[in-house]
């Protein structure tokens, strides 16, 4: 199904527009040859970053039927990266792949992108040089993180300098390939690709022309009390999971019928006042269409976000309304599992993040989430390496403006791993910090995806399809501003609704929680 994706903040209907023709950085129809063999590039150094070229060899991509001079290295201390230079198809274009969650391994870097249903026509058509990282450590799964136990440098290679990098490498290994360097440089990444994302704009205003951020991870430190709350919340006394997978499907349903348009999809979650205890059960009965009172209790929960004792946000909001299907495996598991809640993914990676990533000095061995404190004197705690290391929330983007950066950002209303609040808060500070609305659109848009969970997924791993990368190098190169882009929802339960049914983000509350104190208000963060 396709259907066109409203730019939000447009205040009159947006009419969908087709993905403009891949805009030419050199000659249309030309090619930029390269001036040596790609096995000379094998040992080629860049000192200035500390890297070196392990392997370079020639490669044919059987499903794009390209040739490339694959080029593999470390970056110091040890960053593993690979960088795909086309043998007969470069156009100019350099364009760079974030990674998802703790990293630990170099994304595969095949169209669509593996960790998001992002696609781009040139990648198919081998036109651009593509370079991806670990991000600094190599590890056996994306949420853990016993990498930073004892590594303060893999924190800081991970949390601010990996993308910077290689970004230098890799132009420096293009130039010497080609006899030039890239016109264009490109980032696209999602999750914590779109915090590396924002954390370019943010911190290294020159590396790139244009950005795709996804569902980014910019409020990270915070992110980590969110997981902590995820599977407190759904842990009984005993140790045991309260909501279980089996309700959800009845959960979800009911929701919609609360909140969804003549569609079936919520558009704007931010107008849902969904009550869980509308589904609770009748006294003594525990079935699949309802829930009990301690799941009712869970599940509120769940919406509402971390709070401290006194009611103030700990995180930017909830689970938002519509992403019910998507908990299954976040912080909930089929009644079976007698691991649950500690086996979900929220329980994983938020407890990684506390024991190897959150404090100067690491907790002991034992802690557990059920040591974390729901406190204002905890989220201060992890403010200060978040603040310094892994956030991005610093909406001021004069620097990336004034170079001719654009940016576009993305996020799923329905994200559940990522709750969409956290977008919405900081581009409503970008808004601000741009002088307006009006003023922010001459270098940034905000896309947001009804009906869709993490990085365009959704629970039954279908991908949405879409194409930013593209309009964004219209937008770099020939100053055609994105309008209207279109998506293409893969198979599923999804339906989604017409461009116009989503409301302005700068007409409306900056998110699920903005009514309630949050701590750490991004408004902290604007320049005086």
């Amino acid at each position: 199904m396709r259907f066109s994706i409203g730019r939000i903040g447009l205040v009159a209907a947006v009419v969908a527009v087709a993905v403009t023709p891949f805009p030419a950085a050199v000659a249309e129809g030309s090619a930029i040859p390269p001036v040596r063999g790609c096995a000379s590039l094998a040992g080629f150094a860049v000192p200035d970053v500390g890297s070196r070229i392990t392997s370079a060899q020639p490669v044919t991509d059987a499903a794009l039927h390209k040739d490339y001079c694959d080029v593999k290295g470390v970056t110091a201390p040890n960053t593993r990266f690979e960088i795909k230079l086309p043998v007969s198809s470069w156009q100019g274009r350099y364009l760079q792949e974030g990674c998802s969650a703790y990293c630990g391994a170099v994304p595969a870097m095949t169209p669509p992108m593996t960790i998001s249903g992002l696609t781009c026509a040139a990648e198919y058509t081998g036109e651009l040089v593509v370079g991806a990282d670990d991000e600094g450590h190599t590890a056996p799964s994306v949420n853990d993180a016993s990498w930073g136990e004892h590594d303060p440098g893999a924190r800081v290679v991970f949390g601010r300098t990996s993308e910077h990098s290689l970004a230098q490498v890799s132009k420096a290994v293009i130039a010497r390939y080609y006899g030039r360097p890239p016109a264009y440089s490109y980032f696209d990444g999602c999750s914590t690709g779109g915090r590396e994302a924002l954390m370019l704009a943010q911190r290294y205003p020159a590396d790139f022309d244009g950005i795709v951020a996804g569902s980014p991870a910019a409020n990270e430190a915070p992110l980590g009390l969110l997981s902590a709350w995820l599977s407190r919340s759904n842990t009984d006394a005993a140790g045991h999971q309260i909501v279980t997978g089996e309700k959800l499907p009845a959960l979800h349903k009911a929701v919609l019928a609360a909140c969804g348009n003549s569609d079936g999809v919520i558009a704007d979650p931010r107008l849902c006042g969904f009550d869980p205890a509308t589904l609770r059960c009748p006294a003594a009965t525990d079935t699949a269409a309802c829930l009990t009172p301690s799941q009712v209790t869970a599940v509120g929960a769940f919406y509402r976000g971390p709070t401290d004792s006194h009611g103030r946000s700990l995180f930017n909001g909830g689970e938002p309304y519509g992403s019910e299907l998507a908990w299954l495996g976040e912080m909930v598991q089929p009644a079976a599992d007698t691991a649950a809640p500690g086996d979900t993914f929220a329980s994983r990676i938020g407890l990684n993040y506390f024991k190897y990533l959150a404090f100067d000095r690491n907790p002991p061995p034992n802690f557990t989430l059920a040591d974390v404190h729901f406190t204002d004197a905890e989220f201060y705690a992890l403010d200060r390496l978040g603040r310094t290391l892994y956030n991005a929330n610093n909406p001021d983007l004069r620097a990336f403006r004034a170079h001719g950066g654009k940016l576009i950002v993305y996020h799923g209303w329905a994200d559940q791993a990522i709750p969409v609040w956290s977008t919405l808060d900081y581009y409503g500070a970008v808004e601000r910090a741009a002088g307006g609305f009006d003023s922010s659109q001459s270098f940034s848009r905000l896309y947001l995806l009804p009906a869709t969970y993490h990085c365009l997924f959704a629970p039954d791993g279908s991908l949405t399809t879409v194409d930013f990368v593209t309009p964004l190098m219209s937008w770099v190169e020939q100053s055609s501003a994105p309008g209207g882009i279109t998506a293409d929802y893969g198979p599923g339960d999804r339906t989604v609704a017409p461009a116009d049914a989503l409301a302005p983000v700068h007409a409306a509350p900056g998110g699920l929680n903005s009514h309630y104190d949050y701590l750490g208000k991004i408004t902290s963060y604007l320049p005086s």
